[in-house]
């Protein structure tokens, strides 16, 4: 065999080596595009496609300065929620106690080195919300902490809203709208889940507990820490088109379950 052969099978590549290189490769080129867009500022292209990349950069690849000094993140945020049920026979109404289904989620990744997307569930939803309603004024706050018996789209809050702003609307309006209309479907399947199907309203909180500093980590947890509240009123219950109550009932009761027996 001459070295010219020799030299050109050193330099075979297989056919299905090459199909894995090429595959890899143009995995990663989606992965660097969809990052840079979901980075960029607003434009069409980003509008058109913000849901698809909302659910592949979170929570996987979200970003957060934050982790970083000099102003590493320096709290946890749960969202509690309550709901009001209605006795089908008496008609009576009773307001159940306040719980944190984060808590619930967070038991996921205890000892855990890959937990499952539910544990970023109600986090993911308190950044969403927490960050739209810090864009607000003094009035809208106010307004959001209001009880709302029917709210059809959302509009309600939204009108009421967009007036104390002068009657103009924008993104950080629509934004806290949304936010809120999908953490007020999150809630209604929670309440669903813990207190039965005769839920006739909800109310969320998102509440922010600040961390121990690290020369502290070792002392007791106080009794009472300095948490502070976002309020959000009532509001009627939500149900989606196509969402599973069975399957997400089946979660969290798991979840419920596991903190109970780790509790005791």
């Amino acid at each position: 065999m001459s070295d010219k052969q020799d030299e050109q099978r050193s330099d075979y590549v297989p056919p299905i080596a090459r199909g894995i290189a090429f595959f890899l490769v143009g995995l990663l080129g989606i992965h660097f595009a969809a990052t840079f867009l979901w980075n960029a500022p607003d434009n069409p292209i980003k509008d058109s496609v913000r849901d698809e990349m909302r659910s592949y950069i979170q929570p996987f690849f979200q970003q957060n300065w934050s982790l970083f000094a000099p102003n590493p993140v320096s709290s946890e945020g749960e969202v509690l929620l309550r709901a009001r049920t209605e006795d089908p026979v008496t008609g009576d109404v009773r307001t159940t106690e306040w719980i944190s289904p984060t808590e619930l989620e967070w038991s996921v990744v205890r000892d855990n080195p890959a937990p499952s997307r539910v544990s970023r569930l109600s986090s993911n939803l308190h950044r969403r919300l927490n960050t739209a309603w810090n864009r607000l004024n003094d009035e809208q706050k106010d307004i959001v902490a209001d009880d709302y018996d029917d709210m059809t789209v959302w509009s309600p809050l939204a009108d009421d809203l967009i007036e104390a702003q002068g009657g103009e609307t924008s993104s950080r309006v629509a934004n806290l709208v949304r936010a809120d209309r999908v953490l007020t479907g999150y809630a209604t399947q929670v309440a669903r889940a813990m207190w039965g199907e005769n839920i006739v309203a909800v109310q969320f909180q998102l509440q922010r507990t600040p961390v121990p500093r690290w020369e502290d980590r070792m002392e007791p947890e106080p009794d009472n820490p300095d948490r502070t509240y976002r309020h959000f009123g009532w509001r009627p219950v939500l149900v989606n088109d196509g969402q599973d109550d069975d399957a997400f009932a089946r979660t969290l009761l798991r979840l419920r379950d596991q903190v109970r027996g780790v509790a005791s």
